[in-house]
């Protein structure tokens, strides 16, 4: 019988499975292999060097040369030399590939669960990268609290910045640019104001209003490192309504709930259901109205790492205890399409020592 070897044919910049098992990323594809005995990579001439220099020590270094002049060649070398006839692949491998390993008498299973589970749980020199990441995030909020703080209110309730309409776009540079300096990479940054902050993944176009929710998801990926931060806080410039304050008041409440509940055999999803019962405790009631979904209605949160979203999910869909390790968001959130939405958005981790331990070093306050 065949011995199984785990395969992966694709960019390290697009791919967190990749940069996780070779140990640095490329802008280019290359092929990482492993049959529990020996792991590698192969490389094109140009990123040879590369690897050679970045790669850990137990990742052997090949060139494509050693193997053949294409892909299939490649891969029929590789399984040669490791005497396999059988790929476990995740399941975004290129599906032409794998019909033409399937031609030429290879076995390509796809591995339906997470193709390296040990990323849920990480390592202190990851958490290191990952505060990294949100220290340059609480850089760009701080960036945009200060240029909120700069605006004039014009006659229609308009925020002007140096003499000009201050917008989402505009905020929105500004925090990016300011994560950018501290060598990160912002991906779509949210700066909703008013009405489109009750769409959370509404990234926010057009004038900012005085007196109006504004509501900031900022999660920048490092260059370097390729691991993510993730922060959301909602501010109002001017006077926020009592209702407005009533709501930020009970999403404040629920998030550092939820981050008190952490631990080392707690459940997901009654962390979730505790956050949203707060809520719902505080008047602020969920459901579907005839144009959208309002209150509370996305999970409370999500594992951070080589992807912005990745296991554990906090969220009814999971009840697998926490074990130590995680590093997982706790973002409650009340949306409501009459006015907009409140998101406030820390980072915890779980230490294995059962210590939950929250990353995010961001002042919370509504108005300025």
């Amino acid at each position: 019988m065949h011995k199984i070897v785990r395969l992966i044919v694709a960019s390290g910049e697009q791919c967190a499975d990749l940069r996780y098992a070779a140990g640095f990323s490329t802008p280019d594809e290359f092929i990482y292999f492993d049959d529990g005995t020996r792991r590698g990579v192969v490389m094109s001439a140009l990123e040879y060097g590369r690897a050679i220099h970045s790669a850990p020590r137990d990742v052997e270094v090949h060139a494509e040369t050693e193997f053949g002049r294409n892909r299939l060649e490649i891969l029929s070398g590789i399984a040669s030399m490791l005497r396999s006839g059988v790929f476990l692949v995740p399941t975004d491998f290129p599906l032409a590939l794998a019909d033409r390993l399937r031609e030429n008498g290879f076995k390509v299973v796809p591995e339906t669960g997470a193709f390296f589970p040990s990323r849920e749980w990480k390592r202190p020199e990851e958490v290191e990268e990952i505060v990294r990441s949100q220290r340059a995030g609480e850089a760009g909020c701080r960036r945009a609290f200060a240029v909120l703080r700069e605006t004039d209110v014009d006659r229609s309730g308009r925020l002007v910045w140096n003499g000009e309409i201050l917008t989402s776009e505009i905020l929105r540079g500004e925090i990016d640019v300011e994560m950018v300096r501290l060598g990160m990479l912002p991906t779509g940054t949210i700066c909703a104001g008013g009405e489109q902050g009750a769409q959370p993944h509404n990234i926010g176009s057009g004038p900012l209003f005085a007196d109006r929710p504004i509501v900031m998801d900022i999660f920048p990926r490092s260059a370097c490192s390729g691991y993510w931060g993730d922060l959301t806080r909602t501010v109002v410039r001017g006077r926020a309504s009592d209702l407005v304050k009533r709501a930020y008041d009970a999403v404040l409440a629920a998030r550092e709930l939820g981050k008190s509940l952490i631990a080392i055999g707690a459940d997901p999803a009654e962390i979730h259901r505790a956050a949203a019962e707060s809520m719902e405790k505080a008047g602020f009631h969920t459901g579907e109205g005839e144009k959208a979904a309002f209150g509370f209605f996305h999970g409370l949160g999500h594992g951070v790492g080589l992807d912005i979203h990745e296991a554990p999910r906090l969220s009814l869909r999971n009840n697998v205890p926490f074990r130590g390790g995680e590093v997982v968001t706790v973002e409650p959130g009340l949306y409501y399409p009459e006015w907009g939405g409140i998101r406030l958005e820390d980072l915890v981790w779980l230490a294995p020592s059962g210590e939950a331990r929250c990353l995010t070093e961001l002042e919370d306050f509504l108005e300025l």
